[in-house]
């Protein structure tokens, strides 16, 4: 059985709104993550992203069931973005070209450092993108304070682009001094198979 993943950012407060949507149409559950936008005002404007809370639905999909769940999700009043990736359960898959034209960039870095990554990201052509805070996990070897593991927090920046600036954005953001420091920070590509912006006909 073929999966995919679907992501959806959109405001605070509607990522409810589109599982419902995608549960009744066959999706089996999703995550949630608070997110914040890193995009300037007019591209927020145009995405419907006005208010830089926001919310990033993660969800596990049956391959045979995302034209329906996406349809539904379609028609849910939310702003904001959806678009699916190829993934595999329990086993690897082969890369495949991106059949919509877009590329979902990832970014995991330490706190503090997406606005200097979407600053270079931007002068290569990137747009804008979301961040979530997230922390690293601990290890034995991990430093600890009063006997407790200090866990590295961590941002994860997504910047979704079209395939043709994708590779500059890549190499300006590889490229960036704090990102050669080991373990700072990695950076990769995944093709977007669909790709559509929420709550237009």
């Amino acid at each position: 059985m073929n999966w995919c993943t679907m992501i959806a950012i959109s405001r605070k407060g509607q990522a409810k709104d589109i599982m419902a949507a995608a549960r009744k149409a066959g999706a089996p559950g999703g995550t949630v993550c608070l997110a914040k936008g890193t995009a300037t005002k007019t591209i927020l404007s145009a995405l419907g992203l006005g208010d830089t809370k926001q919310e990033v639905l993660i969800s596990l999909i049956k391959t045979e069931d995302t034209e329906r769940i996406l349809e539904a999700v379609h028609s849910v009043k939310a702003k904001g973005i959806v678009m699916t990736i190829d993934s595999a359960r329990g086993e690897i898959m082969e890369t495949k070209d991106t059949t919509s034209g877009w590329i979902l960039i990832e970014v995991i870095c330490e706190d503090g450092y997406s606005e200097d990554i979407m600053a270079t990201a931007r002068k290569a052509g990137a747009e804008g993108g979301t961040v979530i805070n997230a922390h690293g996990t601990s290890t034995e070897d991990d430093v600890k304070f009063f006997g407790a593991p200090l866990v590295p927090e961590k941002e994860i920046l997504m910047i979704v682009i079209s395939k043709e600036k994708a590779n500059a954005v890549v190499e300006a953001i590889s490229s960036m001094e704090v990102l050669q420091k080991k373990g700072m920070g990695i950076v990769f590509s995944i093709p977007v198979q669909r790709f559509m912006n929420l709550g237009e006909k």
